[in-house]
């Protein structure tokens, strides 16, 4: 492989759970499919390079104990640098891929080698935008989630409004293409920055459509056995939720839908996957609740993909996405019944009522009652996951990804 493409991560993605770095190693494996030896940058607490399957990393060291896109205005400037000098000595033309709003060291790494000669095509993938998704975070706010998170949560949305949104801007304004995988994206975008951005439209896939064909790790699957086992009773219908913990993404709603559930007497059991800020709130609320042992939250684990195999219904209760859920599109591509909120991109995956069930966003009602329908109709339950599973493989399967990306380099040269 003698093509390099710059990959600005902003995050370290090596060994982290979430959306974010998930999405970045599976553009990084797209990449690869084409021929090209991914560069990854992005911030960490080590310095170094570090080889991995799915390319190089190159790890800026920050003092920072965070890597979230807030910290863009500090941990922005050292990647700048650290990306400069790995590429002022190359010539061009170079291949940058950004992610989101990193993409502002894109565009400032583009403006400084253009003074010295050296042609830069730089293109962003953008999921969301940072106001959209803090006003989901503030949404989602409880009085239970304590002062303390309000305090955090409303000074990082003054934050981002103040100062992180000025690099957002230049991220997405500068962009030679703005790639989206959903429409609910470009809407966003557009009412944001104005309608001059050049948007692409482009299929994803997640990056368990890359690893499917690796062994299975047992151990691993054990351990899902086990967590699984516990839970009562024993041959309910196994819901499984794979969401951060944070005011956005609705785990609380999902709580209460569940005592719902309880308290009518429907039979079930969950599993309540990741972590995240809220993780201690929502493990009490769990126990005001009275879930008992229906019920468990499990904090992070190694593979998620384990516990849907062997689950029934994959649940989503976000307030806020922006675009879809790379969780979704895993449960899709496991062939899972899917509960999921109608908000921003999550329509566009899933049609109600034949691939999957929609509810509305933050109301534990109309989550309890889909629940209640998927639960109790196993037929249903199969039609809409094997529905599910079709839709994935018509749009979202690796080979569809990596063309769309073939397409998008060829338009700028890179073949």
């Amino acid at each position: 492989m003698n093509r390099e493409v710059v990959i600005i991560a902003g995050k370290d993605p090596e060994n982290q759970t979430g959306g974010h770095s998930s999405f970045v190693r599976a553009t990084a494996r797209a990449a690869m499919a084409l021929g090209y030896e991914p560069h990854i940058f992005c911030a960490a607490a080590k310095g170094g390079i570090t080889e991995t399957d799915y390319g190089m990393i190159h790890k800026v060291r920050s003092p920072l104990k965070s890597f979230r896109q807030i910290t863009l205005p500090l941990n922005g400037p050292l990647i700048t640098r650290h990306l400069i000098n790995y590429l002022k000595d190359k010539p061009g033309p170079h291949l940058i891929h950004s992610i989101n709003a990193w993409g502002y060291i894109g565009s400032a790494v583009k403006k400084n080698l253009k003074l010295r000669g050296i042609e830069v095509v730089h293109i962003v993938n953008s999921y969301d935008t940072m106001d959209h998704e803090a006003r989901g975070k503030l949404q989602g706010l409880r009085l239970a989630h304590g002062i303390g998170k309000w305090i955090s949560n409303y000074a990082q949305y003054f934050w981002i409004k103040i100062v992180v949104e000025n690099y957002e801007r230049r991220a997405f304004t500068e962009a030679d293409a703005l790639l989206v995988n959903y429409d609910s994206v470009r809407r966003l975008l557009i009412d944001r920055y104005g309608a001059d951005l050049n948007i692409h439209k482009v299929t994803y896939s997640p990056e368990t459509e890359f690893l499917k064909k690796t062994s299975p790790d047992l151990e691993e699957i054990g351990q899902t056995g086990k967590v699984i086992s516990a839970l009562k009773p024993p041959n309910a219908p196994l819901i499984v939720s794979i969401s951060r913990h944070d005011p956005r993404k609705g785990m609380d709603m999902l709580s209460r839908a569940l005592a719902k559930l309880n308290a009518a007497g429907a039979e079930f059991r969950a599993c309540l996957l990741s972590g995240g800020p809220l993780l201690s709130a929502h493990t009490k609320l769990s126990e005001v609740l009275q879930l008992g042992a229906t019920t468990i939250i499990t904090g992070w684990v190694a593979n998620p993909m384990h516990f849907l195999e062997k689950g029934d219904i994959f649940v989503l209760p976000s307030l806020e996405e922006g675009s879809g859920s790379v969780s979704l599109l895993e449960a899709m591509q496991a062939g899972r019944c899917i509960v999921a909120s109608n908000i921003d991109g999550i329509p566009e995956d899933i049609s109600d009522g034949y691939d999957g069930l929609l509810c509305s966003p933050n109301d534990d009602e109309s989550l309890a009652e889909k629940l209640t329908l998927a639960i109790q109709d196993q037929s249903l339950r199969d039609s809409l996951g094997r529905n599910a599973h079709n839709s994935f493989e018509l749009r979202f399967s690796a080979d569809a990804f990596v063309k769309n990306l073939k397409i998008i380099y060829g338009q700028f040269g890179f073949h």
